[in-house]
């Protein structure tokens, strides 16, 4: 069996012709809006030796992958948020932003909005800390 089809939520999203010119315009470390006119923080191709910009709720759009031109999975995402990997996300995975959309809130605005669980879990501990004295 194929690993993508193993791990949870890493469907690759079918984009469409425009997108993908837009993506190969972008080398590693780039983003689109230095090359042309567009949203400022959308079109950033991840740089594999730098931290990664912050994952927002808009993600979907905002990360290129490394080396091949698509933008990242929601498990990508996930990873780079400290989602282990057996963590699933469930409900629609993309929203495509239409005025009849029922959608609250899909995959990629779950791993968005999310605290990192590795902060989350670093947070508790130094607070249990306060409480409870180093244990």
């Amino acid at each position: 069996m194929d690993i993508d089809k193993k791990i949870q939520n890493h469907q690759v999203t079918a984009h469409a012709p425009t997108t993908i010119e837009k993506i190969k315009k972008v080398r590693i470390g780039e983003k689109l809006s230095t090359k042309e006119k567009s949203f400022g923080s959308t079109y950033r191709r991840l740089d594999p030796n730098s931290p990664s910009p912050t994952v927002t709720r808009s993600g979907y759009r905002d990360f290129i992958h490394p080396y091949e031109d698509r933008m990242l999975t929601v498990r990508e995402l996930a990873c780079l948020q400290s989602f282990p990997l057996n963590w699933e996300f469930v409900g629609v995975r993309l929203d495509s932003y239409s005025s009849k959309r029922k959608t609250t809130m899909t995959q990629f605005g779950q791993v968005g909005n999310a605290v990192p669980p590795l902060l989350a879990e670093a947070l508790a501990n130094e607070i249990k800390k306060q409480f409870f004295g180093d244990e």
